[in-house]
């Protein structure tokens, strides 16, 4: 399995088992947006999600009948999932958190997203007894959830959260920043053990937002929704994108400010980026202002296009800047003050402080510089 900018890795290895008699096969996001491609250098592809499909390959694979392609498009039909899937157990990546996903759908149409072109933007339930066994059968007590929405269909979460209740653990997911304006289910995600949340603010503009279809996040009311999500003992962990098309120079130096003025606990910032298989992406190359497509580069941390209103290089160099100056100690220290969670936010704080350090270490500048 791969990711986009991992693909040029998974051809090396792929290379190196074929050329050994192997038979390689490859599923994941890459498989999934640029199939045709990854049919040149893999015996089998699988779009999509897996859960049917995978069982399905290796069936045929005993029996000498491999297709070429799998392509899974699944309603709410996860029966065939494997139960009691124990997870890894090494801490220096795992530590004391379990991970796991229940719904791989999300309804919005944001025009940089690749979910809806991964799992056909449709909610993907999993059998809410399956997850409850998933989580008993491994022991932890602190769990991530990776669905890109974790409220995608809110009957679905009340009646998950009713059930995470009796587990007494901790729980961490991903949701849109209008969850501040529903009490009720902010005081369900409190009693079921949420303590904290991975919010898309993406923008401080509402012109940015709107233009990648992200109107819903309203910016003039993220201060007040993130306040009163923490008064619930939920942490904020926001992601902003940088290099959209109002961006400039000026409004990206401003985001650290903006950051500590709307007590956001965590932030953390990737460049947009065009993924293959999305609006943005085709809205992009049909202006002519892909650098490349050279997959290696679709990080999150590389410019791979060019903004509107700087050059790449410069784009590349304020996103460096912005780490940098959001993560000092002085700021830092400031927003852990009016933390509810001082111990949890301080690891995160280091951690990303850390990650911040690295970036010009490990850049991927050849093609532009």
């Amino acid at each position: 399995s791969a990711v986009i900018s991992a693909s040029r890795r998974a051809k090396e290895i792929s290379k190196f088992w074929k050329d050994r008699g192997a038979y390689t096969q490859i599923g994941g996001h890459y498989a999934t947006v640029l199939s045709d491609e990854a049919l040149e250098y893999f015996d089998t592809v699988i779009k999509g999600p897996a859960e049917i499909a995978f069982p399905s390959f290796i069936k045929d694979f005993v029996e000498g009948k491999p297709k070429r392609e799998y392509f899974e498009l699944v309603d709410n039909d996860f029966e065939y999932k494997p139960l009691n899937r124990k997870l890894l157990t090494n801490k220096k990546y795992y530590k004391s958190f379990g991970t796991i996903v229940a719904n791989n759908g999300c309804p919005n149409k944001c025009t940089y997203c690749s979910v809806t072109k991964m799992y056909s933007g449709k909610n993907q339930l999993k059998n809410i007894e399956f997850v409850i066994n998933e989580i008993k059968s491994n022991k932890y007590k602190k769990w991530v959830f990776y669905d890109p929405n974790f409220l995608a269909d809110k009957n679905y979460a009340i009646n998950l959260m009713n059930e995470l209740k009796k587990l007494k653990i901790k729980w961490t997911a991903s949701a849109t920043i209008n969850i501040g304006n529903d009490i009720k289910m902010l005081q369900l995600m409190k009693d079921s053990g949420c303590i904290g949340l991975v919010i898309g603010l993406e923008s401080f503009i509402q012109e940015n937002l709107n233009g990648v279809n992200k109107g819903f996040n309203n910016v003039k009311e993220y201060k007040r929704l993130v306040n009163t999500i923490q008064s619930y003992g939920i942490s904020v962990l926001s992601t902003l994108m940088i290099g959209m098309e109002t961006d400039t120079v000026e409004s990206i130096r401003q985001i650290p400010d903006i950051i500590e003025e709307i007590g956001v606990d965590v932030p953390r910032y990737n460049i947009l980026t065009p993924y293959p298989g999305t609006p943005f992406y085709e809205q992009l190359k049909a202006e002519n202002r892909l650098l490349t497509t050279d997959w290696y580069y679709y990080d999150t941390e590389t410019v791979v296009f060019q903004p509107k209103n700087m050059s790449p290089a410069t784009l590349q160099e304020e996103f460096y800047k912005l780490w940098q100056d959001t993560f000092t100690f002085k700021r830092i220290f400031k927003r852990l003050k009016t933390s509810r969670n001082k111990g949890l936010k301080l690891i995160l704080e280091i951690f990303s402080r850390q990650h911040a350090k690295k970036f010009k270490k490990y850049a991927k500048l050849d093609f532009i510089n």
